[in-house]
């Protein structure tokens, strides 16, 4: 009688797999489709720019018109993308520049709001077009021959106008560069009497969230 209820007991194990195992096979025969492994390209995914925030450093290389040199300029900006083709961008950065051969130093903390309309709103590269306003936090430090005049600070107005591109390195990642020129109001230092416009290029780098 032993023998015969082990040899049912065998028999069953043979004949009727576990769940895990017929869960095993079923995923075998019939895998997951296609349009379930697609990326998602519902509203807010960056791919889609449908709303999308985003953030991170900003750089690039200016020259205002007078200045004895060209420099560089570092901060950050974020993006919010409210539509397809429009975006908004707040960025903050700094830069320094000398005149009148290093005896007047000009440093200036450009606060910048930036509407931007994509061209080409899909696709890895987005070409746009761009305006917007600024405040711009100014010193005026003096030395040498302008060494009796004091040094002062001014809150400056500017507007800006530009084109540039984004190139998207993957979902959550792009990569923006664009050129812009900067007026300011007053355009010139009412001492050394220099123009203080000027163009710019700069790169940035986004973080989608």
């Amino acid at each position: 009688m032993t023998v015969l209820l082990l040899a049912a007991a065998l028999a069953s194990s043979f004949a009727a797999p576990s769940a895990a195992q017929v869960a095993a096979m079923d995923d075998l025969w019939n895998p997951p489709s296609l349009e379930k492994m697609a990326p998602s390209t519902e509203k807010g995914d960056p791919n889609d720019f449908g709303s999308a925030f985003s953030i991170g450093p900003a750089g690039g290389y200016l020259r205002q018109k007078d200045a004895d040199r060209g420099t560089w300029f570092g901060g950050a900006q974020a993006r919010l993308h409210f539509a397809q083709i429009l975006a908004a961008e707040a960025s903050i950065t700094f830069h320094q520049n000398r005149y009148a051969d290093g005896d007047v130093s000009v440093t200036q903390y450009p606060v910048q709001l930036t509407a931007m309309l994509y061209v080409l709103p899909v696709g890895p590269l987005r070409p746009y077009i761009l305006g917007g306003v600024g405040w711009y936090y100014t010193r005026f430090d003096y030395s040498g021959v302008f060494n009796a005049i004091n040094d002062r600070t001014e809150h400056i107005f500017g507007w800006h106008f530009g084109a540039g591109a984004e190139l998207m390195l993957g979902n959550r990642v792009s990569l923006s560069t664009d050129v812009r020129y900067i007026w300011l109001d007053p355009d010139t230092d009412q001492v050394i009497h220099q123009d203080f416009n000027y163009w710019q290029i700069a790169f940035g780098l986004n973080f989608f969230f």
